[in-house]
């Protein structure tokens, strides 16, 4: 990506930045690592992370990943196996939305899965942030999200409200000119699908058998909410209305054999 630099504008790739702007994300864009450079202006307006996240799909049928991220990858695995994209109050509340959505964590555990998702995010200090989407047709629905490691005060929220815009012309800069080209070599050789734990898959396995969520729990020395909780989490991995669902389709994709 070549970066001309004029003052006080610059273009970048046809796209016009402010030079403070067009420096840094010209600099990530030719960088190996753009993290390291990505970092330094992000901390510029007071944010600890940032993470990109490419999701498709309508409600709990909703799939997607965390396809770069400045945070731990650990984060980003834990992410993708949980299926946080369908609870994630980051993608939710931006879906259908191309305006900024500012979150804080306290604020967003609705239900138990989202709060599943807060305790997660929590250990990872993502507590609050900023939101940004954009649809793109090659992609589907990208979320750039800022993140704090604190929850937002009020002066906080009014300090974000001052560089929304600003945060929107680097969410649009990254997004064409550093990250989507990584992130489609990247996904080009990985498979998307979802991922379900071993107890998961034990309890999609014996309900192909027939087994009641009772037998379920004997079987697993578990309670039987514990096997309703593991069900309701697959179902919303694998996008299934129902337990008959789940099952076809974990037939489907490999998670069940009818030997």
């Amino acid at each position: 990506m070549s970066v001309q630099m004029r003052d006080p504008n610059c273009r970048t790739d046809g796209f016009l930045l402010p030079l403070y702007l067009a420096r840094p994300i010209g600099a990530a864009a030719r960088a190996p690592y753009p993290a390291t450079v990505i970092r330094p202006l992000l901390e510029r307006y007071g944010f600890d992370g940032l993470s990109y996240v490419v999701s498709r799909g309508e409600g709990s049928a909703t799939t997607g990943e965390i396809a770069w991220s400045t945070h731990p990858r650990s984060w980003s695995a834990l992410y993708r196996r949980e299926a946080y994209a369908a609870v994630d109050p980051r993608l939710t509340n931006t879906r259908h939305r191309v305006t900024p959505y500012l979150w804080d964590s306290a604020e967003s555990a609705v239900d138990p899965f989202e709060r599943h998702f807060v305790r997660d995010a929590a250990r990872f200090e993502i507590r609050s942030g900023i939101a940004i989407s954009l649809h793109d047709g090659a992609s589907g629905h990208v979320t750039l999200t800022f993140d704090s490691s604190s929850s937002l005060t009020d002066a906080r929220r009014d300090e974000v409200m001052a560089i929304v815009g600003d945060l929107t012309l680097i969410a649009m800069a990254l997004h064409e000119g550093v990250l989507s080209w990584r992130v489609a070599k990247k996904t080009a050789r990985r498979h998307a699908g979802p991922r379900l734990t071993q107890r998961e898959c034990d309890c999609l396995k014996f309900a192909a058998r027939g087994m009641t969520s009772a037998d379920i729990g004997n079987k697993l020395s578990v309670t039987e909410r514990t096997v309703n909780f593991h069900f309701s989490r697959l179902r919303r991995k694998l996008g299934a209305l129902n337990r008959p669902e789940a099952i076809a389709k974990g037939v489907t994709m490999g998670f069940v054999t009818l030997d």
